[in-house]
């Protein structure tokens, strides 16, 4: 854990649950002062959705702001992608999303999130 007290690390084994990995990220999210939300799945979203959605705050070589879409899957340690959740991930990235699957926030880091 770091001195923000945001687990940083992936954990080699599946004790942490899903929900506090989900945390984590949205925490550290939130201190990068990345917009972002929670997707609610129960709430009837599209299957395969990703967990966490967002918008990369970017600006262009004019000096214009515009986002780019994010899209986080969070899973554990052993966690699979269904293949719903592959497919959205793909197209996601294929449109131009940031799409990636973390499994902590470190894979975010990795990223250059």
């Amino acid at each position: 854990m770091s001195r923000t007290g945001i687990q940083t690390s992936n954990v080699k084994s599946n004790k942490i649950p899903e929900r506090d990995i989900t945390r984590s990220i949205r925490d550290y999210l939130t201190i990068r002062k990345v917009f972002h939300w929670k997707v609610f799945q129960s709430l009837g979203a599209t299957p395969g959705i990703s967990d966490i959605l967002g918008i990369l705050p970017c600006r262009c070589e004019c000096g214009r702001k515009y986002g780019q879409m994010l899209a986080i899957e969070v899973k554990t340690a052993t966690g699979r992608l269904s293949e719903s959740q592959e497919n959205f991930l793909r197209n996601a990235e294929e449109a131009g999303a940031v799409a990636i699957v973390a499994r902590g926030v470190t894979d975010l880091i990795e990223r250059g999130l």
